[in-house]
């Protein structure tokens, strides 16, 4: 069960979905998980040019991009701020605040209109009482997510 899109470099896109099939987020999902897993989480949408992380800010929150698109910069101001990346539907940020519950390294900014999804720990920890099997199949997902994601930008630098 994989719930976030990444590009895995050895591997070939051999199948092209139509977009009426192709979920956003947390594709291999049934419609019951979905549903359950609707109750743990929250809608948020940003204006392009939004902020929605500052680094050096306290956030708990696992962000799942549904639409649009995110800039994520590093530095501690705007004069040392370098772009890291640009995120696109179906990617997460976030991981690092959302785990070990530290301020974030990172700033994220919408480059265009985006609707996200955030976990929140408090609400993870509810989701692994009440569906352990989920939480774990996320966990795993996540773990893989930011192996590859860490792997590329090794490879960037």
């Amino acid at each position: 069960m994989k719930f976030f899109s990444y590009t895995d470099p050895d591997q070939q896109v051999t199948e092209i979905v139509a977009p009426a099939r192709l979920r956003p987020v947390l594709r291999e999902f049934s419609d019951d998980e979905l549903d359950s897993l609707d109750s743990f989480v929250a809608e948020l949408r940003f204006a392009t040019g939004s902020r929605i992380i500052t680094a050096g800010e306290r956030s708990d929150a696992l962000l799942i991009i549904v639409s649009g698109s995110i800039r994520i910069t590093a530095g501690i101001s705007v004069q040392t701020e370098r772009e890291v990346d640009v995120l696109v539907e179906g990617e997460v940020f976030g991981i690092s605040s959302f785990l070990d519950g530290e301020a974030s390294a990172i700033t994220a900014t919408a480059l265009q209109s985006t609707e996200l999804l955030a976990l929140r720990r408090d609400s993870f920890a509810q989701l692994a009482a009440w569906k352990p099997a989920l939480a774990i199949a996320l966990l795993q997902d996540l773990a893989a997510y930011t192996s590859r994601r860490l792997r590329q930008l090794q490879t960037a630098f």
